[in-house]
């Protein structure tokens, strides 16, 4: 994907579980959990309603939700 102009790797994850201030994801590693904020978890919250197989994008170095940016 293209995030904020530069090509970045980003693995793709499927939401396992929307908690108060953080998502739990599946990912290819296992599981991670990611801190986000109410604007983020809103937007998860409307992909995940509208198909539950969705992929996320993420960064799992940084443990970041990634909703800005553009497939390569």
């Amino acid at each position: 994907m293209y995030v904020n102009g530069a090509y970045k790797m980003v693995d793709l994850g499927y939401v396992k579980e929307i908690k108060e201030a953080s998502v739990v994801f599946i990912v290819d590693a296992g599981e991670i959990e990611v801190e986000v904020g109410a604007v983020t978890k809103d937007v998860i919250e409307m992909i995940n309603q509208a198909d539950e197989e969705a992929l996320i994008p993420l960064d799992v170095k940084e443990k970041a939700v990634i909703l800005d940016g553009e497939p390569a």
